[in-house]
């Protein structure tokens, strides 16, 4: 990757700057714009600051409104706050819930168990769903147009619950139409399994508190983390209906080549 993120927010998990990314025309994404996180109801004073320094905007959440209801994002004074819920309800391997009692981990064990047939294969399964299901595609089409009416003065931070499934297709998207190369989406995506190593560890370890059962640990692991696998199926799945990236982008989000030029003014430098 052309740039080395740091994940700069005490109180979120995986929050990190698009910015350094090298983009379409020798340009890079500009720093403190794009911001791609977890889910913020734990933000600390200073991670408030952190983000009015940077004159954050707007948060888009993609959380389902079960997760939003359980924990509410802290918005900082002044900024707008849209809610994208790209998944309504409740999927395993795609939602997230906190471990924190022997109680959630057992039902992160049970999302395991649903898994456990092909573990890695269903994650696989998954991610297209991301791109294919129509009320996915409505909000991801939202999270766009928010990106496009932000004040270009300003960042605008978009999110779901670890910062790595609907948001890392949102960001995967995003660099896609902003003119990065494939090599470059992909390590951006794979890095949430550096940011989050620390969760993926609690996650697993509360699951083996209560199973011996090695294949629903493994499981429990690739619900969790990144895998090359899962984002070039989000991609096969946009090339599939589509023909091509591109024509997704414009068929189904609306990213026209005029919508793509106003995002490269905006968003590079």
């Amino acid at each position: 990757m052309s740039y080395a993120p740091e994940c700069f927010l005490a109180g979120a998990m995986n929050t990190r700057d698009l910015g350094g990314i090298r983009a379409a025309g020798g340009r890079t994404v500009a720093k403190q714009k794009l911001i791609r996180s977890g889910e913020l109801s734990k933000v600390t004073d200073d991670d408030i600051a952190k983000l009015t320094h940077i004159r954050l905007k707007t948060i888009v959440d993609l959380r389902s409104p079960a997760e939003t209801s359980l924990k509410m994002d802290i918005i900082p004074d002044g900024v707008r706050y849209v809610h994208c819920p790209v998944v309504s309800d409740l999927v395993p391997g795609i939602t997230r819930e906190s471990i924190e009692d022997p109680y959630d981990g057992l039902k992160r064990t049970d999302y395991a168990r649903d898994l456990r047939e092909g573990g890695m294969a269903k994650m696989r399964s998954l991610y297209p769903l991301l791109v294919e299901n129509s009320n996915a595609v409505k909000q991801y089409r939202r999270f766009f147009d928010c990106v496009l009416e932000n004040d270009g003065d300003g960042a605008i931070l978009f999110h779901c619950a670890m910062g790595k499934d609907r948001a890392g297709v949102a960001a995967a998207l995003l660099l896609y139409a902003l003119g990065a190369s494939m090599k470059d989406i992909m390590a951006d995506y794979m890095y949430t399994g550096i940011c989050c190593a620390e969760k993926i560890r609690r996650d697993t370890d509360a699951c083996r508190s209560l199973t011996g059962d090695e294949s629903l640990l493994e499981s429990v692991y690739w619900l969790n983390t990144t895998h090359e696998s899962y984002l070039e199926a989000m991609f096969e799945s946009c090339i599939r209906q589509c023909g091509s990236v591109d024509r997704y982008l414009a068929e189904k989000l609306g990213i026209t080549q005029n919508k793509i030029s106003r995002l490269r003014s905006m968003y590079l430098e």
